[in-house]
C-alpha cells in the first residue's frame, strides 16, 4: 500500500530510518532503500525528505545530483521524536490500516482534556490535584500502546471523575478519550 498523505509519507520515512539506526547506527540510506518496500512513491520521497531535514529530523548527504540526495540517517531528535509515541502519533498520525490507527485521535484528545482542566472552574488545592492527575493520564498515555497499564489508565480515569463528581461540571472530552482508549481493546 503506497502512501499518499505527506504526514503519512514522512512518518513511513523516520521510521525506515529509525529501524536503519537501530540496527547500525552509522549506517546511511540511499534512496532506493527508503523505496524498496513500496510504502513511498518516489515522486513523494524528495520534499518530504528535505522537509524532515529542515526539521533537523534527518541528516541528509547531497551527492552530485541535487536535489536528489545522495544517503540520509535519522537525527538524534529523529529518534527522540520516533520514540515518543505520543508526539510522533500527533505531528504524523499513523497512516489508515495500521494497529495505532484508532489510537490517533488520543493525542487530540488528551489535549483537548489538559485544555479542559486548565480552564476548570474549580480552585485552590482541588485544581492543583486534577491537574496532576491529568498530567499522569497524559504521561501513561504517551507509552506505546502495547506497554500501557489498562488498570492504571481506568483509576486515573476515575481520579479525574470524582474531581466534578459534586458538580454539575464536567470534563467533555473525557467520555470520548475513555472511548479511543478502550476502542483498541
Amino acid at each position: 500500500m503506497q502512501l499518499s498523505n505527506p504526514k503519512s509519507v514522512r512518518r513511513r520515512i523516520l521510521t525506515i530510518l529509525y529501524e536503519r539506526y537501530l540496527a547500525d547506527p552509522l549506517e546511511m540510506l540511499a534512496p532506493e532503500d527508503v523505496l524498496e518496500d513500496g510504502t513511498v512513491h518516489r515522486n513523494d520521497l524528495l520534499a518530504n525528505i528535505h522537509y524532515l531535514s529542515d526539521r533537523g529530523l534527518v541528516e541528509l548527504m547531497i551527492g552530485y545530483n541535487p536535489p536528489m540526495f545522495a544517503a540520509a540517517r535519522i537525527t538524534a531528535d529523529g529518534m527522540d521524536l520516533v520514540e515518543n509515541r505520543f508526539e510522533f502519533n500527533l505531528r504524523f498520525p499513523p497512516a489508515l490500516g495500521e494497529l495505532e490507527e484508532t489510537m490517533a485521535g488520543v493525542p487530540v484528545l488528551m489535549e483537548r482534556l489538559v485544555a479542559e482542566a486548565d480552564f476548570s472552574s474549580l480552585d485552590g488545592e482541588r485544581r492543583k490535584c486534577l491537574l496532576r492527575d491529568v498530567e499522569y493520564l497524559r504521561d501513561e498515555l504517551a507509552r506505546p500502546v502495547e506497554r500501557w497499564r489498562r488498570d492504571v489508565i481506568e483509576t486515573v480515569c476515575g481520579w479525574i471523575d470524582d474531581h466534578f463528581k459534586n458538580t454539575d461540571e464536567a470534563l467533555p472530552s473525557m467520555t470520548e478519550l475513555r472511548e479511543a482508549i478502550w476502542a483498541e481493546k
